[in-house]
């Protein structure tokens, strides 16, 4: 039976660089080195199945040192570019890199086999654990999915023939070296005994193979070749060798909540939620509005050239009209942290689901920054899915629940007409504590939420800090929220009730927020 191994890589990408070249010359190694695979296998026997023996190892390797032909998937080498902080000159100094890999499709197999190569079943058995165990191949985001082929396939890539004018170079193990040790290094015993040796100079408890030979060794002793390897000329894959283009789903599930964690020298106080809020959305629809300009227009540097809105991420629709349905996105910041005074994260939920335009700039915000004079907070996207997938209490349910935030009424005292409210409700604080109340109970039954006993509270939290303290005034011409009628409360329902819940005046920029207040199920 002729040995072949079948060779998937679930990210759908190769990273690896040729020995010799440089990472960021954006040279790929295509196809993956056998002198590669060999050492991977060195190293996943040496950390995960250590009681195999040497000798079976090298029984197992032996076969494998020959020279394989290769079945290539469709690929396409492509590549990302990055400004890493480099400080050479300064601070904001940076430096280009190229980050070149192989792009192939994740479910696509490459085939490397050896033809002529013999092995009986315990040896076939031993390697198929070894394949097992190896998670990737060349860079560590390199993920790899190996396993033995018991079937018969076209290896159409081999050695090249010596007129082919031009190769693939391929470094491949030497057959007649790979496993000897004439290059490997050697401690002065009397050094060894007087523990003069630096723990730098021991390698990896490996056998003394010149396959097992540490990069870093190579590398200092500037051999003019690698001990142990040889390089074999490949017949080139075929130019026309491209990944196909896959037409996406029109039904793909839309993720309904983004959590973010936020970080910094001084975090937010509650009482900045709608600032926060705000911050949040702001950003959020600058990332949105450069992506899609971008994806049009490519990358440039021109003013932007149209409008480009989310209805999810801004509540509103083309014509720049609000969205009246509350399917659109909540931006609800919460203290999660040991202090209850400070935000320490804000999560977006919205019914509609956010598209993957939008889930584009939900992974691109990381900064953030109240205003002008506040300091710069780091953000970092920490979960995206459902509200079932999380364990946050804002998105759990209860039967009770009570203020985070300030609750402020979405319409007027009526004192006129057949709707007309109690005139008592304009009278004194009691007054003014009805009326809002029943502006609550009106706004949660327009969400379904019926049935609900209301009771005032003192105060918000475990401060039991008082609604005055709030920011209720949006950055907004003409906002009025700070002149609106407000209170805190405690939720009752008969049943439990599963959140977000946040109704009223800014409710989708963190006020009339609720959260669990009794035993979350």
């Amino acid at each position: 039976m002729p040995l072949i191994i079948n060779l998937t890589f679930p990210s759908g990408r190769y990273h690896a660089t040729p020995w010799g070249r440089h990472v960021n010359e954006g040279v790929t190694e295509w196809p993956p080195s056998p002198w590669r695979l060999l050492r991977a296998l060195i190293a996943v026997w040496r950390r995960t199945c250590p009681d195999f023996s040497d000798a079976q190892i090298r029984r197992i390797l032996e076969p494998l040192a020959q020279p394989p032909r290769f079945r290539l998937p469709p690929f396409r080498v492509a590549h990302t570019r990055h400004y890493m902080p480099w400080e050479k000159k300064g601070p904001s100094d940076r430096t280009l890199v190229f980050d070149t890999f192989v792009s192939v499709d994740r479910f696509e197999p490459l085939y490397m086999g050896w033809p002529g190569a013999e092995m009986c079943a315990d040896d076939r058995a031993v390697l198929s654990k070894l394949l097992a165990n190896l998670s990737f191949l060349g860079r560590a985001e390199g993920w790899a999915h190996a396993e033995l082929f018991d079937d018969t396939v076209d290896l159409n890539l081999g050695p090249a023939d010596p007129s082919d004018p031009s190769p693939v170079p391929v470094l491949c193990p030497d057959p007649a070296t790979a496993f000897d040790d004439e290059h490997y290094p050697t401690l002065d015993p009397t050094k060894l005994a007087k523990g003069k040796i630096a723990p730098s100079r021991f390698l990896f408890d490996c056998p003394r193979w010149h396959l097992c030979l540490d990069t870093e060794t190579i590398h200092e002793q500037k051999w003019p070749s690698v001990p142990g390897a040889k390089w074999v000329n490949y017949a080139r894959p075929p130019e026309v060798s491209t990944v196909p283009t896959k037409p996406q789903p029109t039904d793909r599930h839309k993720p309904t909540v983004a959590r973010f964690l936020l970080d910094g020298p001084v975090l937010p106080l509650v009482t900045d939620s709608i600032r926060v809020a705000e911050a949040f959305r702001r950003g959020l629809m600058s990332l949105y509005q450069r992506h899609r300009h971008r994806r049009k227009y490519g990358h440039t540097d021109r003013p932007y050239q149209e409008l480009f809105r989310s209805e999810v991420l801004s509540g509103k629709n083309a014509d720049g009209q609000f969205l009246r349905q509350h399917r659109h996105a909540f931006y609800q910041p919460t203290a999660e942290g040991s202090d209850p005074r400070r935000i320490t994260h804000v999560t977006a939920a919205a019914a509609d689901g956010f598209g993957p335009d939008e889930v584009v700039a939900l992974n691109a915000l990381r900064t953030l920054r109240l205003d002008d004079e506040s300091p710069e907070l780091r953000v970092q996207l920490v979960g995206l899915g459902d509200q079932q997938d999380f364990r946050a209490s804002l998105l759990g349910k209860s039967s009770v629940w009570e203020s985070a935030t300030p609750f402020l009424v979405t319409r007027h005292l009526k004192l006129r007409g057949r709707k007309r409210d109690p005139r008592e409700w304009s009278q004194g604080r009691e007054g003014q504590q009805a009326f809002v109340a029943q502006v609550l109970r009106e706004e949660l039954e327009r969400r379904g939420l019926k049935d609900a006993v209301i009771e005032p509270l003192d105060g918000i939290g475990a401060r039991r800090l008082r609604p005055l303290q709030f920011q209720f005034y949006r950055r907004k011409r003409g906002d009025d929220g700070g002149q609106r009628p407000h209170g805190a409360f405690r939720l009752r329902f008969p049943a439990p009730v599963r959140g977000p819940i946040a109704v009223g005046h800014s409710c989708h920029f963190g006020l009339g927020l609720f959260l669990p207040a009794g035993s979350m199920e």
